[in-house]
């Protein structure tokens, strides 16, 4: 359903806002009504149920990272990649991702981040260290999956990708960092998460060359 309105933003913004529940109020936004009445008019044309959802956060968020503005921004995605998928696994280089993902949310909410309320204007773009978490997260994970899948290896792809890509900044690689332990790209933070996970969470200190020197020091 989703590809078969990909050739109409306002349409795939419908979608995800009815599913979100974000429709469920009422607001007086000409934006909001317009979109309320496409999301009917897709009840109707898909025969989708109308489902009870959670009401969604705000106020634990940023505003870039408000689900209204996230959800318009995977719309803008959708409709400008409709073979998302595919060009995600083609893709290589960090710069291909960055020219993938190199979407901003629909013109309404430039001054924007919720119905009825207006805010200063700023385009709501994807940036790049929020790309750089979708590839770590996501993308790098599904391509080493598919890429196994069918019977391929992009091991040696993938950490040359995550080479490329700007390290990590988290409470846990900051603790690595008081210890001088200082990563240069998302595959040494990365690994650096890794060991927190298998060895200092488990204790596992004295078969770490890191801990064993930690401790003798």
């Amino acid at each position: 359903k989703i590809r078969k309105e990909s050739f109409d933003v306002q349409n795939l913004e419908a979608m995800f806002y009815g599913r979100a529940g974000l429709f469920m109020k009422e607001c007086e936004d000409f934006y909001f009504k317009e979109l309320k009445e496409h999301w009917e008019y897709l009840l109707q044309k898909h025969d989708l149920k109308k489902v009870y959802v959670e009401p969604m956060e705000f106020f634990k968020h940023r505003p870039d990272n408000f689900p209204t503005i996230r959800l318009s921004q995977l719309a803008n995605l959708y409709h400008s990649r409709q073979n998302l998928f595919s060009d995600m696994m083609k893709a290589e280089t960090l710069l291909e991702f960055y020219d993938i993902f190199n979407i901003a949310a629909s013109d309404y909410w430039d001054d924007h981040y919720q119905f009825d309320k207006r805010s200063p204007k700023k385009k709501k773009k994807l940036t790049n260290s929020f790309i750089d978490l979708l590839l770590i997260n996501t993308v790098v994970p599904l391509k080493f999956a598919y890429a196994g899948s069918q019977g391929n290896d992009v091991s040696e792809q993938m950490i040359l990708l995550l080479a490329d890509i700007p390290a990590e900044k988290n409470s846990i690689i900051d603790k690595f960092h008081s210890f001088g332990i200082t990563a240069k790209n998302a595959y040494e933070t990365q690994s650096l998460l890794q060991l927190k996970n298998e060895y200092c969470n488990k204790k596992r200190c004295l078969e770490c060359a890191i801990g064993l020197e930690l401790m003798k020091s």
